[in-house]
């Protein structure tokens, strides 16, 4: 057993180490909006071998990777800040200010029905996920 976890220790180091020293650097630039071409320039790489780099599919899953967690931290805290934000509304619709009150109930009616649709839709898929074997990744 202690031998099987040494050789795949061993077999993923030979995979990161396959990976050039631009891979990475490249593909968190990338992620991030820059050009192949800007990206190349900023982490010191030609853009000859930058295109090459960027043309293989574990690039374009790396940076597929990098997009997604981003996305997955971004959701996260306007999760957690969701709340606040609700509480600030519910607080100007107790306002005196008669435009204040009608911005505040045009914000919540406007946004109301796309969440309650999204979260019919989402709880719809959920129950399809559970009578099937069908998965879908949100």
């Amino acid at each position: 057993m202690r031998t099987d976890r040494r050789q795949r220790s061993i077999r993923a180091i030979g995979a990161t180490m396959k990976k050039g020293k631009f891979d990475e650097l490249l593909a968190s630039q990338v992620a991030g909006g820059i050009s192949i071409k800007d990206a190349a320039s900023k982490v010191g790489c030609s853009l000859t071998h930058a295109y090459h780099i960027s043309s293989s599919s574990a690039f374009q899953s790396r940076v597929s990777a990098i997009r997604s967690e981003a996305v997955q931290g971004a959701s996260g805290k306007l999760s957690r800040i969701a709340s606040k934000a609700v509480d600030a509304l519910e607080q100007i619709l107790d306002s005196d200010d008669d435009k204040d009150r009608l911005n505040a109930v045009k914000m919540v009616l406007t946004h109301l029905v796309p969440l309650a649709e999204h979260a019919e839709l989402r709880e719809r898929l959920d129950r399809l996920e559970q009578s099937s074997s069908l998965r879908v990744v949100s």
